[in-house]
């Protein structure tokens, strides 16, 4: 996934920005270095132009995570994220597999009886800034 450049005075902004935010501090403090925000697995950049923030989530000891998608459904997480199925299995079901106790995507799939792959969602997805069908 290509994930969002910005230009040299909105990237200055968004490394101030995040250093700021308390899921950095929390990264930080478990992890003893700085989480890499240039992975191709998750677009910062895009959640930071968005509006979005993390929020703890209480299913996985009140930390701090990111959205799978910005609020027009946008996705944040690439293929490759190891956790971009639990965004496919809430719209298929309106249900957070964390909730359930679904811990793996072989898991869910299991459970609902098909492949949570893109095309098993409900609404479209971009990839490489086009929407699939």
């Amino acid at each position: 996934m290509e994930t969002l450049k910005l230009d040299e005075k909105e990237e200055s902004s968004f490394q101030t920005w995040i250093r700021k935010t308390d899921w950095f501090k929390e990264f930080v403090n478990e992890y003893g270095e700085e989480p890499d925000l240039n992975i191709e697995d998750y677009d910062y950049r895009l959640a930071w132009k968005s509006g979005i923030k993390p929020e703890r989530d209480p299913f996985d000891k009140d930390k701090y995570h990111w959205p799978s998608t910005t609020e027009d459904d946008m996705p944040l997480k690439s293929e490759k994220h190891p956790t971009v199925w639990k965004e496919y299995f809430m719209r298929e079901t309106g249900k957070n597999p964390d909730a359930l106790g679904i811990t793996s995507k072989e898991e869910a799939e299991n459970k609902l009886g098909i492949s949570l792959t893109p095309r098993s969602m409900k609404r479209p997805l971009l990839t490489n800034n086009k929407l699939e069908e």
